[in-house]
Order: C-alpha cells, then structure tokens, then sequence
C-alpha cells in the first residue's frame, strides 16, 4: 500500500487535490473531518479544550463555536499552539488507526490530507509529502467567497499558518495551484503518476 501526504494551507486548493486523487481511487483520510468529529461534546478533546481556553467558546447548543474558538486563535499564537497540541495528539491516533484499517483492506493508495503537518501520523507514516500553495491574494479571495470570512480574517487564518515556502520546504514535491481546475488536474495526475513510479 503506497500512502500519500498531501499537505497546504488554507485556501490553496489541497481539498480539490485531495478530491482529484480520490477520483483515482485513492482512500482520503481527512485531518480537518477527523478533529472536528474528536472536538464534538462527550470527546476527551472537547473536554481538554473547555480546561484550557473555558465556557466562553461554547454555542448556545453546548457545542463549540468554531467562530469564536477561531477569532481567539488565529489572533494568538500561544493560544493556538496551545489548540493545536490538544487536537494533533487525538488526530494523529485516529489517523493511524485508519491507516492500519485500510492497509487491512487491501487498499492501493492511502491519502493524508494534513493542513497542519505533524511528525507524529504524518511525516512518519507518508511515502512522499506534496504540498499545495498559491499565492496570499487568491488565498484571500477564496476563503472570502467559500468560509465567509472578511478580508481581516482571512489575512489572519493564513497569517497563523506556515508560509508556502515553509510548506515546500517540508515537503517532496511542491503543487502550484494558481491556474485553472484543469491545469491542476492535469499536474496532479502527472505527479500521481511519478509517485507511483518512484514506489515501483
């Protein structure tokens, strides 16, 4: 089983990468969906993150409210190294697992769509890293008109992150997301193909 990490920051376009492969047949393991699902109320997760940062970022309906978690966050770095540490430590177990359940499977390519890469289920367990990247305007642009953020927010989000240098730095091969959908796909399936190659 060849298993692939697919790493980017917000608003780069990594969801359409990850999509693209999973049209090839490749099995997606989502870190976003996993620590949203291991933050929902009754999880140790949640429970650790109401310790740390309090009531104050529950919704009316007891769960926690991604808007003013994130407000606080992506405006302090502290605290988000903080929500980082609690989260990664449950993602990296789950994902894992999930690893091993389709290795069981018998499945061909296994995708790790990580936003934040971590040493711990990601570097460890990937065959080769890629990373998404596109310049900070059409990043902007699209988190405006797909999250609904405001510009000041959005300059924020990805200001928290690492930069696409970082991002390439880190990874094997670099994604350059600032053309068309069919640009991308057409370097996507490139790449997919080199990868196997490169596993043969």
């Amino acid at each position: 089983m060849k298993i692939l990490g697919v790493t980017g920051g917000t608003g780069t376009g990594k969801s359409t990468v990850c999509k693209i492969l999973q049209e090839q047949g490749a099995k997606i393991i989502d870190a976003d969906r996993i620590a949203n699902a291991l933050q929902k109320r009754g999880t140790v997760a949640f429970d650790e993150i109401i310790e740390y940062f309090g009531e104050g970022i529950l919704g009316t309906d007891g769960e926690l409210n991604r808007r003013i978690l994130g407000a606080l966050v992506f405006n302090d770095i502290n605290a988000l190294k903080a929500l980082n540490a609690i989260v990664h430590k449950h993602v990296s177990i789950e994902m894992k697992k999930r690893v091993e359940e389709y290795r069981k499977e018998g499945a061909d390519l296994v995708v790790l769509d990580v936003p934040i890469p971590i040493e711990d289920g990601f570097f460890d367990t990937a065959d080769l890293v890629w990373a998404v990247v596109a310049n900070d305007d059409l990043r902007i642009e699209r988190l405006q008109e797909r999250n609904g953020l405001s510009e000041s927010e959005a300059v924020a989000r990805i200001g928290s992150q690492f930069s696409n240098s970082e991002y390439s730095e880190l990874a094997d091969v670099t994604i350059d997301n600032e053309g068309s959908y069919e640009d991308l796909k057409q370097l996507v399936l490139y790449e997919l193909r080199r990868f196997k190659e490169f596993l043969t």
